[in-house]
């Protein structure tokens, strides 16, 4: 643990002495049941984070029941008859020397439409608040006052519980922060107009707490050090903010960004195209202003990112979740000189991203999450069987990796060179240095797991009925379209993987066919590279990549903003030429010149061989990943893992 020796150093706040400097920042996995009582996947879940070494687990919620940002599958601390439930999370917690923290917030405007009744202005103004579609009105004395009672009686109530801190979420322009923030005050009584209005409700509502709660419990408080919006709240009016209160709050916390802006909200969850390390000049610039320690938040990857951040003493904490997500042995991982097994969170927010909707949370790496409870109770297989992969793919090596993890004897055969499939494709584009370090990780994991690994061998089914395996996973994924277009064959007419495998041959002129994930993605690579890009398809432009989640899709197209490429849709391809692609618009021909055009019209799934083996042995084949339906990596672990669980459950 020497080189992580600043990281793993005790902290005391107030009466509470944290073990060492990493926490497991706010996040609502959605694993209670309707009324907000915690499931065995959700005690399970905080175990495994507990189990983690971080120091500290800040559990969200929010204080009112009709305007939850989220979701209605937070843990509740609204009634008495919730304490007992309550308790059992933080008993669990505390059995692995962790501390655990109720996050105190409303969300102001914010409201999931799914969730609950849309609340009306009473003055009939349309919303221009995209994409939630809340609004609220001026708050009156009476209800402000309620508000501070519930931050304080829901406070309270976890501490009964057990819970050790209070964290007052103060950022993202939810209602504390929409206090703070001149786009969103527009009081004109003594609560809005100059800072010192601005951030007098926000204080009243802090000292009440700190108040009610006494001298020795500690309050954590987070805020956006800029919303980024063009009249949002900046990180000099927070730093004056938190000046008012060092008596009062024990450690500051620093994200960034305004969920109810599209441009801004994509920095409050940051995704794999932004900033690594994005909020640490913030906490860097508070370290030389507040008289408290400061923690910060936002594409931290590694615990040697922490260990660097604490060291340089640009912050005193470091907060980690989806890394912690995707592979909950990290610090012990690293802290035993181990770092290249630890497996490395996308930045996807594919599968963790579900809470928004309601969902229970899942990860698109780590196939346990969400299924905590599962995992636990899972024994080494008592009966061994002999198993055969095809195809060395994600799904694939997830699954070599899950069968030999459980005790089975494993031969994967790939018909290629190298491990990794489609995830070398994914990974191409200069942004995406996760999705590499993930490929890198799968292939070494699969390398070491116990499998007998079989290169340049294309399983058939000769081979399965000479090696009788006890089950056979058909992971064979899926092959790129090339539909039979006129001049598709044209030099200046590349597949998406030749043209990702050799840039410097493509022209200055590029046009992209194919709306989806890969094309746009590339589009935007291209497009920063100083190519003059076109993509286009024939689905509406509004259609581009729609089956990517919320805050996906804005992240990508925040990026399709920076360039000047150009997206066409409603144009079907009918050839293609030495200048460029023929497409039919509206029934008119429409030629849109250029040097190269690259293919990247998606995949279909290569299922032939495994329909065969289904057909003749249905109990004994497993198809998985692409070959099952062309999806995505969380697809991929996914039917991988759940493929073993279901080949232990018939006695084959």
């Amino acid at each position: 643990m020497n080189r992580y020796s600043h990281v793993f150093q005790p902290l005391r706040l107030r009466k509470m002495t944290l073990k060492n400097r990493i926490i497991f920042t706010p996040f609502v996995p959605c694993l209670v049941d309707s009324q907000g009582y915690p499931q065995p996947d959700m005690i399970n879940f905080i175990r495994i984070q507990a189990r983690t070494g971080a120091s500290n687990l800040i559990m969200g919620s929010i204080i009112d029941p009709d305007r939850r940002m989220c979701c209605h599958a937070d843990l509740d601390f609204l009634e008495d008859r919730f304490v007992s439930g309550l308790s059992l999370a933080a008993d669990e917690a505390h059995k692995y020397g962790a501390k655990i923290s109720y996050e105190v917030c409303h969300s102001g405007r914010g409201w999931m439409p799914s969730m609950g009744p849309l609340v009306l202005e009473e003055n009939g103004e349309e919303n221009d608040i995209p994409p939630l579609e809340s609004v609220c009105n001026i708050m009156t004395r009476e209800d402000m006052d309620w508000v501070k009672e519930e931050f304080i009686k829901t406070s309270l109530r976890a501490l009964k519980a057990g819970f050790d801190e209070i964290f007052m979420h103060v950022g993202h322009n939810n209602l504390m922060g929409a206090f703070m923030s001149p786009e969103t005050n527009h009081r004109t009584d003594e609560y809005g107009g100059s800072l010192e209005n601005r951030l007098r409700y926000p204080l009243e509502v802090a000292r009440a707490l700190r108040e009610a709660v006494g001298p020795d419990v500690p309050i954590e408080m987070r805020v956006s050090a800029e919303e980024r919006t063009p009249n949002g709240a900046t990180m000099e009016e927070c730093l004056t903010f938190l000046k008012e209160l060092e008596d009062v709050v024990d450690m500051a916390h620093f994200s960034m960004g305004n969920v109810f802006h599209e441009n801004s909200r994509v920095c409050t969850s940051p995704m794999y195209t932004l900033e690594h390390k994005q909020n640490v000049k913030y906490s860097e610039r508070a370290k030389q202003v507040l008289n408290m320690p400061v923690a910060v938040v936002g594409n931290i990857w590694t615990l040697q990112d922490a260990e660097d951040i604490i060291a340089g003493g640009q912050a005193d904490v470091v907060g980690f979740c989806r890394s912690l997500l995707a592979d909950p042995q990290m610090v012990w991982k690293s802290a035993a000189g181990r770092e290249d097994d630890v497996r490395p969170c996308l930045k996807c927010m594919d599968g963790c991203g579900r809470i928004f909707h309601g969902l229970p949370a899942r990860c698109a790496v780590n196939p346990e999450l969400g299924y905590e409870t599962e995992a636990r109770l899972l024994q080494p297989a008592a009966d061994r069987k002999k198993v055969l992969v095809i195809g060395g793919g994600p799904a694939g090596m997830q699954a070599a990796q899950s069968l030999t993890a459980r005790g089975h004897e494993v031969l994967l055969c790939e018909k290629s060179d190298r491990l990794g499939g489609k995830l070398h494709d994914a990974g191409c584009v200069s942004f995406k240095g996760l999705m590499r370090d993930y490929t890198d990780y799968m292939i070494r994991a699969t390398e070491r797991c116990g499998a007998e690994i079989r290169l340049n061998t294309e399983a058939t089914e000769m081979l399965v009925n000479e090696l009788k395996p006890d089950a056979v996973f058909v992971a064979t994924g899926a092959d790129f379209l090339k539909p039979p277009i006129p001049g598709i064959d044209n030099p200046n007419v590349l597949m998406l993987r030749e043209a990702e495998a050799d840039r410097q041959a493509l022209g200055e002129r590029i046009v992209i066919c194919g709306g989806g994930l890969s094309g746009v993605e590339l589009g935007v690579d291209l497009a920063k590279s100083g190519k003059k890009v076109t993509v286009l398809d024939m689905i509406p432009r509004e259609m581009f990549c729609n089956s990517l989640f919320d805050f996906a899709y804005e992240v990508l197209f925040h990026e399709v903003k920076k360039t000047d490429m150009e997206l066409l849709g409603d144009r079907k391809i009918l050839r293609f030429t030495e200048g460029g692609v023929l497409v039919d618009h509206d029934g008119a021909e429409e030629l849109i010149p250029c040097d190269n055009t690259i293919i990247a019209l998606g995949l279909k799934a290569d299922r032939s061989l495994g329909d065969r083996l289904y057909e003749k042995e249905p109990f004994r084949t497993f198809i998985i990943g692409d070959a099952s339906e062309v999806k995505n990596i969380r697809n991929a672990t996914r039917t991988a893992y759940d493929a073993v669980l279901a080949m232990e459950a018939f006695s084959l």
